[in-house]
C-alpha cells in the first residue's frame, strides 16, 4: 500500500541500544527497565497508580476482575470495539448486556448505559473509538450513581485528553496498549491505571500470580528476604501478565518521540476535518468539544448505502489507500450471541464508517490526496 491504515513506529537504534543492554544483563524479565518504563508513563500522563502488563487484554482482564466481575454478574458494555474489550468478560463467565452507541461518533451512550443496569451489574466499560473520546464524565458519573466501576479502554486514545487532562483521570480503571500498531509501541504490552490505591496494590499482585513484587523488595530494587516468602490469599490469585524488560526497553525508546507522533496524528486529522467539512458525501465523526483526540486513524461516515461503502473501500484499496473497517460490532460472533440486543445506533455507524490512514508516516500532502480520492470515487458510486 502506498498509504497504509498502520504503520510500526520504531526508532531502531535507541531501540537496540536498550535491549542490547537488558540482553547483555541476563536479566530479561521484569526488572529496571519496566520500573523506568513505568515511570516514564507515570509522568506523561500525569498519573498515579499505573501497572505495566504485557497486553491490554491483561489489564481489562485484571480491571474486570477488581470490579467483582465473574459467573452470574453482568457487564455494560459497547459492541462496537475490538474483540478485546469483551472477550475478557467471557471468559471471567460473566454476561454482556450491549449498550447502543452515538451513530455519529461511535460513542457509547451514556443514558443507555444506565437504562441497561441491573442489580447483577458490576462494570461499565467503553472503548474510545479511533482515540476520540466519549463524554467521560457522563459516563462516570453513571457509574457514581449506581456504585459501579467505570472500565475505560483507552487502547486508541493513548496521549487524548479530556478538559486538558489525560483521559486516565476519568474512569476507575484505564487501561492502555503498547501493541506494534499503537501510537506508542513497545511490541506488545498494556497499562492498568487504577484511582484507587487499594485497586493498585491488588492490580500489582494479579499480574503476578498473586503475588506483589514490588512489596517484596527495598527501596533500592533489592529482594527482602527470600522472594516467595509472601503470602498468596485465595481471593487474590492471580496470572502471568507482567511486562518484561525487553518490551519496556522499546517502550523507553519510544518515549522522546511520543510527542511528534501525537502531534502528527492530530495535524493529519484536522487536514481531512478541513477536507470533509464542506461536503454531505463525508462526514467527520463528532468530536467533543471538551476532548482532545489522538487520532489513531481518522473515522468518518459516508452518506450513502452500505454496498457502495464497501465499493468505496475497494476502490480506494485498489489504488494503494489502506481504508477500511478497524473493527466490527462484536455482537456479530457466534461467541457473542448470548447476548443479541436491539442496537440502531451500532448498526447504522457499523454501515457507514470508513477509517483513513493519519498516522504520521502520512503528510498534509498525501492527507489531502486521500481525502481528494474519497471526495472523487464517493461522488461517482
Amino acid at each position: 500500500m502506498n498509504f497504509p491504515l498502520f504503520k510500526v513506529h520504531m526508532p531502531v537504534e535507541e531501540a537496540l541500544a536498550g535491549v542490547r543492554e537488558v540482553l547483555e544483563s541476563g536479566f530479561v524479565n521484569e526488572g529496571v527497565q519496566v520500573t523506568e518504563f513505568q515511570k516514564a508513563l507515570t509522568d506523561f500522563l500525569g498519573t498515579r497508580n499505573l501497572v505495566l502488563t504485557n497486553a491490554c487484554t491483561s489489564a481489562l482482564t485484571i480491571a474486570y476482575k477488581l470490579a467483582g466481575v465473574e459467573p452470574g454478574t453482568e457487564v455494560v458494555t459497547t459492541a462496537m470495539t475490538c474483540v478485546a474489550t469483551n472477550t475478557p468478560i467471557v471468559n471471567l463467565g460473566a454476561n454482556i448486556v450491549w449498550a447502543d452507541i452515538d451513530p455519529l461518533s461511535g460513542s457509547i451512550i451514556p443514558s443507555d448505559i444506565e437504562r441497561k443496569i441491573t442489580d447483577r451489574t458490576r462494570a461499565i466499560a467503553y472503548v474510545n473509538w479511533a482515540g476520540t473520546p466519549c463524554d467521560l464524565e457522563a459516563i462516570y458519573e453513571v457509574g457514581q450513581r449506581h456504585g459501579i466501576p467505570v472500565i475505560q479502554d483507552a487502547a486508541h486514545a493513548f496521549g487524548a485528553k479530556w478538559k486538558g487532562k489525560s483521559v486516565c483521570h476519568f474512569a476507575d480503571f484505564t487501561c492502555y496498549s503498547f501493541q506494534a500498531i499503537k501510537h506508542l509501541s513497545s511490541g506488545d504490552g498494556g497499562a492498568i491505571v487504577c484511582r484507587d490505591d487499594e485497586h493498585y496494590v491488588l492490580a500489582r499482585k494479579l499480574k503476578w500470580f498473586g503475588y506483589d513484587r514490588e512489596a517484596a523488595k527495598d527501596e533500592k530494587g533489592e529482594w527482602k528476604g527470600q522472594r516467595w516468602s509472601a503470602d498468596i490469599l485465595p481471593e487474590e490469585v492471580g496470572y502471568k501478565f507482567n511486562m518484561n524488560n525487553v518490551s519496556a526497553a522499546i517502550g523507553l525508546a519510544q518515549m522522546p518521540h511520543i510527542e511528534g507522533l501525537l502531534g502528527a496524528h492530530r495535524a493529519n486529522g484536522a487536514v481531512y476535518n478541513e477536507a470533509f467539512a464542506a461536503t454531505a458525501l463525508i462526514e467527520p465523526i463528532k468530536v467533543p468539544a471538551d476532548a482532545i483526540s489522538s487520532y489513531w486513524v481518522y473515522t468518518c461516515l459516508f452518506s450513502g448505502t452500505e454496498s457502495q461503502r464497501d465499493a468505496l473501500i475497494e476502490r480506494l484499496n485498489a489504488e494503494g489507500i489502506a481504508a477500511g473497517l478497524v473493527h466490527l460490532s462484536n455482537d456479530i460472533y457466534t461467541a457473542f450471541q448470548p447476548f443479541e440486543a436491539d442496537l440502531p445506533g451500532t448498526r447504522e455507524f457499523g454501515r457507514r464508517q470508513i477509517s483513513l490512514p493519519c498516522g504520521w508516516w502520512m503528510s498534509e500532502a498525501d492527507c489531502r490526496l486521500v481525502a481528494d480520492r474519497v471526495l472523487s470515487i464517493a461522488a461517482g458510486l
